[in-house]
């Protein structure tokens, strides 16, 4: 019994100790910038605040860069975008030639992003940027999309939720945020710190680096907060794109499953009344889906929030005097397939097109 007592505290012991240096790696390391412990992030930043193209800048997080981004402003911006990875085409060049000017869009964006990001611009300067692009997806009215990387921004979503409300008194209770703090002896994770220690510190490898040309085969970053694809994902090959739209579709289609009725309308109405009594003007930007995405998606009933989503959205725009460019439906504003990368992204001409829209 003694000898079973001790191999099994020394077990305990044991396996205490490696989780403990297991959770020590994940949190020193830090390759996707969860526990703010790498610099790399920081340096991205300063590359773009430079005017400078950054490239190869992957898997971090966004919500992260966002904040670092807004606290090293040099200027204050009078425009920012607001919105998902189908936003991310929208440019300075397509909304202003003059302004300072940022797209804050994230992959996977929800309402909480928007408000937590607009909570960065309050809670660090005191100020609302004077123009505020909010790129819409149909999953932010959907309480079931399963989106939580606005986590990231969870201080300063609570903070802003309370200026909306006006509760600047009221203690901001932040709960603990488990999700984030798992990654210290998640599987993945430490796979992904693995990879990075090797690459980044022991081979001194980049994890981006600054390119001036467009044609590099990595995600571009560019200094207005815009992104350019791969080189290769820019040919257009029609037949690819269809299939990509075609597969999007099948199973659960992201962030629109089990979508049984529009929630959120208090709040983001709250958010956008909040922001109009601030003096910012706001507009809307309805990114398309993919035109063989959309038409299947239109003819099951399980999406029909997808379109009951555009209509409220074009009622509450026309009773608050706000312009709304673009469509989830892409046939009404006249794209084709051509016009897509896959079933969700459209190219840079979507953007340019729909932006300079009348309205």
């Amino acid at each position: 019994m003694a000898a079973y007592k001790t191999w099994l505290n020394i077990s305990v012991i044991s396996i205490a100790c490696l989780v403990g240096i297991i959770a020590t790696f994940n949190y020193k390391i830090d390759s996707l910038c969860i526990y703010g412990n790498s610099n790399y992030l920081s340096d991205a930043v300063t590359a773009l605040k430079e005017n400078k193209m950054v490239a190869g800048l992957t898997n971090y997080d966004e919500r992260i860069f966002q904040k670092l981004v807004i606290l090293n402003l040099k200027n204050k911006n009078d425009t920012i975008v607001i919105g998902s990875s189908r936003s991310l085409k929208v440019r300075k060049k397509f909304v202003s030639e003059s302004g300072p000017f940022f797209n804050h869009s994230v992959s996977g964006a929800s309402l909480e992003d928007y408000i937590g990001i607009i909570g960065v611009y309050e809670k660090t300067y005191g100020y609302v940027p004077s123009t505020v692009i909010l790129g819409i997806d149909p999953w932010i009215f959907n309480k079931n999309n399963g989106l939580f990387k606005w986590k990231s921004l969870e201080e300063y979503y609570a903070f802003e939720k309370n200026k909306i409300y006006n509760e600047t008194g009221k203690d901001t209770f932040i709960p603990f945020n488990t999700t984030k703090w798992k990654q210290l002896i998640n599987y993945d994770y430490t796979l992904s710190n693995i990879s990075f220690f090797k690459s980044v510190i022991v081979n001194n490898e980049q994890p981006f680096y600054i390119t001036a040309s467009l044609n590099v085969n990595d995600p571009i970053k560019k200094p207005d907060g815009s992104t350019e694809e791969p080189s290769s994902e820019r040919a257009v090959d029609e037949n690819k794109i269809k299939q990509s739209a075609i597969a999007y579709t099948q199973g659960g289609v992201f962030s629109v499953n089990n979508y049984t009725q529009l929630n959120n309308i208090q709040l983001f109405e709250d958010f956008v009344h909040y922001l109009q009594k601030k003096g910012t003007t706001v507009i809307f930007f309805l990114p398309p889906y993919n035109p063989i995405t959309y038409d299947i998606l239109v003819e099951d009933n399980r999406y029909k929030n997808i379109m009951e989503s555009e209509k409220y959205l074009r009622k509450f725009a026309n009773l608050n005097k706000i312009n709304i460019h673009g469509s989830f439906n892409p046939h009404s504003c006249g794209f084709t397939l051509k016009d897509f990368y896959d079933g969700m992204h459209g190219r840079e001409n979507v953007s340019k097109k729909l932006l300079n829209q009348k309205q």
